[in-house]
């Protein structure tokens, strides 16, 4: 972006100028040098005439050009190819004419030029067997200012493309920050919603831990408010995390339900988008023992291996309670996380039987 702005204060319209007038200073010079040693004192006459021909035909070119090339318009350039031929047989023609009764001329082969050119007349100059000859003295002429005008085109189309396509990403970035700022922000509202529901339902039966849970509550919430802003952070915060969310439904549930945490700590600074686990250990505690008690347990474990972390949760399903289902607004946040964050570079595999529900996830991480 600073190269850009640099270029942009840079190339003002007075420094274009500048450098269109260098330019046709340097094609005079060599028009005139190359005449000069031809027809003596006489050479700007010859010098002006392709002066006008090609300064002419690069400014008509520099308006229209830039729509051939964005567009692909092959058969117009061939009109305006065609055109610019004509355009300068008949002034080539002129001169010739002028040059031929007017101006006596020392150099025979430039003599004999002149009489082919002018031979049958106005109408000899449009002939088949001459083009062969004219074509190249024509693009000989035009070459150097309208090749240089087409390069400035094509790179200038390029460049353009280009800054195109990075605004284009640029805001489809913006776009994709901004859904997955509002995908984290709905996280935290539904996670304090069920931890605030599992701590009521304590006060409700008068708990005497309910002053433990309301603690480990804050211990959540803190990481809520200060641990999840970054879209990465340490893994270790994350298993922290998750570690606080146990234990607080351990007061809940006390000994009615069996939880189980292995976790495989690693010394490798990985680093993981924060809330990204939680909503899975908390639909195996909502679809498990919220729904039944009766032999109720809740696995986790976790590990690290070769960078790749490896996450599965198992819960107990009771078929008689209501249908579990695999859902709601948490889950499908998280998928959507998933899929954003780390698009080709996780699995996630579900399976059910009647006795239990599992989800299997693995994701590649970066330090």
């Amino acid at each position: 972006m600073g190269s850009d702005n640099l270029w942009g204060k840079w190339y003002t319209p007075k420094t274009r100028i500048l450098f269109h007038i260098l330019f046709w200073v340097g094609v005079l010079l060599l028009y005139s040098f190359t005449y000069e040693r031809l027809v003596g004192q006489y050479y700007w006459i010859f010098t002006m005439s392709d002066f006008v021909i090609t300064s002419s035909l690069f400014y008509l070119a520099s308006y229209i050009m830039p729509d051939f090339v964005t567009r692909g318009k092959v058969f117009p350039a061939f009109l305006f190819f065609l055109f610019a031929y004509i355009y300068w047989l008949n002034f080539n023609y002129f001169v010739c004419r002028f040059a031929l009764n007017h101006i006596p001329l020392s150099e025979e082969s430039l003599h004999r030029y002149f009489k082919i050119f002018l031979k049958d007349g106005y109408w000899g100059v449009y002939k088949l067997e001459k083009m062969p000859d004219f074509l190249l003295d024509f693009l000989y002429l035009v070459s150097l200012p309208l090749s240089l005008k087409l390069t400035k085109v094509i790179f200038d189309d390029a460049y353009k493309l280009t800054i195109s396509e990075r605004d284009k990403l640029s805001l489809e970035r913006d776009n994709l920050q901004m859904e997955l700022n509002i995908l984290k922000s709905q996280i935290s509202p539904h996670f304090v919603f069920n931890t605030l529901n599992s701590i009521y339902r304590m006060a409700e039966k008068l708990d005497v831990k309910t002053p433990d849970a309301i603690l480990n509550l804050s211990n959540l919430l803190r990481h809520l408010l200060y641990q999840t802003k970054d879209d990465l952070i340490y893994i270790s915060l994350e298993i922290q995390f998750l570690n606080d969310f146990l234990d607080l439904m351990k007061l809940r549930y006390q000994d009615s339900i069996q939880i189980e945490f292995n976790v495989e700590r690693t010394k490798e600074p990985y680093q993981i988008v924060p809330l990204i686990l939680i909503p899975f250990l908390e639909n195996a505690i909502k679809h498990g023992p919220d729904r039944s008690r009766k032999n109720a347990w809740v696995k986790v474990e976790l590990r690290i291996q070769d960078g790749e972390l490896m996450y599965n949760v198992s819960n107990s399903v009771n078929h008689l309670a209501v249908e579990h289902q695999f859902g709601g607004l948490g889950l499908q946040n998280v998928k959507r996380r998933l899929d954003i964050y780390y698009k080709d570079r996780y699995s996630l595999d579900i399976r059910e039987d009647r006795e239990s529900y599992t989800i299997f996830l693995k994701i590649k991480l970066e330090c």
